[in-house]
């Protein structure tokens, strides 16, 4: 019988877990031999651990399935995903910022060319209001004279 060196790497999530949970119950000193009996390495029982609390598995440490499962190269993507739309929001973000100042701006300008108009205007009035005060004012006649 020869020993191959992958004999025993290809097992079911079950049982990968089930080892890793073996594995972390044992003492100290006790944990090389639950890799020797499983015929696997401890560094692929780190590895099976790792997967685990990472969410690589698609399970949470009770055993429980989460949501779908994300490797390191998954995450990765999605993080550059992420940072390059928080980059997209934060310019977006700016334009909105300059675009407010330039509208607080022309409504200030409005403003004052409003009330420039209305200046206007009143003068325009108090213009022709004298050449019409310049006549006496008529009295209401009354019923004596």
């Amino acid at each position: 019988m020869v020993n191959s060196t992958r004999a025993g790497t290809h097992k079911p999530l079950a049982v990968k877990l089930q080892i890793v949970a073996e594995y972390e119950a044992a003492p100290h000193g006790e944990k090389g031999a639950v890799a020797r009996a499983h015929n696997v390495q401890t560094r692929m029982i780190h590895r099976w651990a790792y997967a685990r609390d990472n969410d690589e598995f698609g399970f949470n440490r009770s055993g429980r399935r989460t949501g779908g499962t994300m490797t390191p190269k998954k995450q990765s993507s999605e993080i550059v995903r992420l940072r390059k739309q928080l980059a997209r929001a934060q310019a977006e973000t700016e334009i909105a910022r300059a675009n407010q100042h330039v509208l607080k701006a022309a409504m200030e300008s409005l403003g004052k060319a409003h009330a420039l108009l209305e200046e206007l205007s009143e003068s325009a009035d108090s213009d022709q209001k004298p050449a019409e005060s310049k006549k006496p004012p008529s009295w209401p006649s009354s019923p004596m004279d």
